[in-house]
């Protein structure tokens, strides 16, 4: 199976419908398993780990199995398939969109914008000024950059040549959905979440630096400031990983990220307003497609070392 055709065909998928129905969303079934193994555990790390152990595990036999026993049947189906399951564990669309309409609604309607920036950030959105309600989607679009985007591609990447591209990315998501339910400092969730935390810090480890330069490179102009700024300002967040892709964002906006009583990013930069939102979606899209591009550059190699494409789908 080539990994370049179903890259290609996930990458369409997701541009094309965006998100999946919940019902049949694999990130989903990934999050109840999750769910299902936190309800039977004692809050320890010791139980932790075996969450995290288990849910990676499952994660890659599933979609290994599945994928086999689809090409049992039909390797065209089995492409499809793959390219659905691939397509899980990255959203360009959605987190685009997202940002977009709560760009939207801050504009019109601060109420609302609070409303829906759950959907986006973890902060309590009640108090948030027009600015900071700004910065909110413009820290989050940035950090999950690479969370949503460029942490699954390159795992994908990595592990094809061994033909293991799609359950590395399976993994990875695996991980990721850990950490959104388990990795918080909570007294319920400190022990039982630590291993999810630490293993989406490593995961993410490299990938977060990777980020900025393709986001300086998506705004040539201004790739001087924004990789200075990540340099600088990288630490600021308590995360070893988020303050990469946002401070290279702030830098090349030229704005200052700031979440109340917990950090700020570029400090001598402007204060964010709704249309830094609609800039900021620019150069993250921007950044979306060349890392793409990127991906696309590497994966063609393996058209010439197999000499198949899209057309031998059904050969």
């Amino acid at each position: 199976m080539n990994p370049l055709d179903v890259f290609l065909l996930a990458v369409a998928m997701d541009l094309l419908f965006g998100e999946p129905p919940a019902s049949i969303h694999p990130v989903v079934l990934i999050g109840r398993l999750i769910a299902a193994l936190r309800r039977r555990a004692a809050p320890t790390r010791l139980h932790g780990a075996f969450i995290a152990a288990s849910v990676v595990l499952a994660s890659v036999v599933a979609g290994h199995l599945v994928i086999a026993i689809a090409d049992l049947a039909s390797p065209g189906f089995a492409i499809v398939l793959s390219a659905y399951l691939l397509k899980s564990t990255f959203a360009i669309r959605s987190l685009l969109q997202t940002s977009r309409d709560i760009g939207l609604a801050i504009e019109g309607d601060l109420g609302e914008a609070k409303r829906m920036l759950p959907a986006l950030v973890s902060r309590d959105a009640n108090s948030l000024t027009a600015n900071q309600a700004a910065s909110a989607v413009i820290e989050s679009l940035s950090e999950n950059y690479v969370d949503a985007v460029i942490s699954p591609i390159f795992y994908y990447i990595l592990f094809s040549p061994l033909g293991l591209g799609l359950e590395a990315a399976l993994a990875f998501k695996a991980v990721s959905t850990m950490d959104s339910m388990l990795g918080y400092r909570t007294p319920d969730l400190r022990e039982i979440g630590w291993a999810s935390a630490r293993l989406d810090d490593l995961a993410n480890w490299i990938p977060a630096r990777i980020s900025p330069p393709i986001i300086a490179a998506s705004r040539p102009l201004r790739a001087v400031p924004a990789l200075r700024a990540s340099i600088m300002w990288h630490g600021a967040t308590p995360s070893p990983n988020s303050g990469w892709p946002m401070a290279a964002a702030a830098g090349a906006l030229g704005i200052r990220l700031e979440k109340p009583g917990a950090y700020i990013i570029n400090e001598s930069g402007g204060s964010p307003g709704v249309g830094d939102i609609f800039r900021a979606l620019w150069l993250l899209g921007v950044a979306m497609a060349l890392a793409v591009i990127l991906a696309i550059a590497v994966l063609a190699e393996e058209i010439y070392l197999t000499g198949q494409g899209l057309a031998g789908w059904f050969g």
